[in-house]
């Protein structure tokens, strides 16, 4: 197989388990009737934490498998070191493009997956939930799809989700500066930065700092046929996914200056 397809394959599976265990855990703590309903906002940054940790170690325990598992992190890698990460694995710059781009879109592929395997095993918590017409029934099975803001403004809602995907950017390029950093123990320093990022920064915005984790499980969402599931929101999608984008191309153009 090659290494290229390889990558492909263990982004998408890597992807998939990342939103199984992270979205598992939002729908786990909001979802009415669940055994860990009302477990908090701990729950909720630990278990994304452990996610992340859980789906990196997987998704690069394989012969060409790399564990970005976030579009921001896969553009900061390709702008700092493109020849490093996805040209050679390609055979040429050209190809490496292509494939760049194709990971973007296997990773998005596998957040759907990831997102309508959550949905199957919580189906009968989501319609419980929307039927005890509850104020914010609606707003709780959007919140185990994706991210949304406490209070709105362009501004200072991109601000947070720019700052945290920053800090996650930095500290998972940092470590590649390591010459004695494991492949075991880089996926626990990145799960323990996406707590970090939870804990410190993601009150204002639920911290998406990815944008496949939010935009495929958005269109399952907006693809769900139930009643009175309320609005995609649309409207604020774009700041989860141009945010980190923006702040893995700035991080990644300062490793590549350094």
């Amino acid at each position: 197989m090659s290494i290229w397809v390889s990558l492909l394959i263990t982004e998408f599976l890597g992807t998939a388990i990342l939103v199984i265990l992270g979205n598992g855990i939002v729908a786990n703590v909001l979802l009415k009737n669940t055994k860990g309903n009302n477990a908090g906002w701990l729950s909720i940054t630990i278990g994304w934490g452990v996610a992340v940790t859980v789906a990196a170690m997987i998704s690069s325990a394989f012969e060409g498998g790399a564990g970005y598992l976030n579009p921001a992190v896969a553009l900061a890698m390709a702008i700092s070191n493109f020849q490093g990460s996805f040209a050679n694995i390609a055979g040429s710059t050209a190809a490496g493009v292509g494939v760049f781009f194709l990971v973007i879109l296997i990773e998005i592929l596998g957040a759907m997956v990831g997102q309508i395997v959550v949905n199957l095993v919580y189906f009968k918590h989501i319609k419980m939930t929307l039927t005890a017409e509850e104020k914010d029934a609606a707003a709780k099975v959007l919140a185990i799809h994706s991210t949304g803001p406490t209070t709105r403004s362009c501004l200072f809602n991109f601000i947070a989700e720019f700052v945290g995907t920053t800090v996650l950017v930095i500290g998972i390029l940092a470590m590649s500066k390591y010459k004695g950093v494991t492949d075991l123990v880089g996926p626990m320093m990145a799960g323990l930065i996406v707590l970090g990022v939870g804990l410190a920064l993601g009150g204002t915005t639920g911290y998406a700092i990815n944008p496949a984790r939010d935009l495929g499980p958005r269109i399952i969402h907006s693809l769900m046929r139930l009643k009175d599931k309320g609005t995609s929101d649309w409207g604020y999608s774009w700041i989860p996914v141009l945010a980190p984008l923006s702040a893995g191309a700035v991080i990644g153009a300062i490793f590549l200056a350094l």
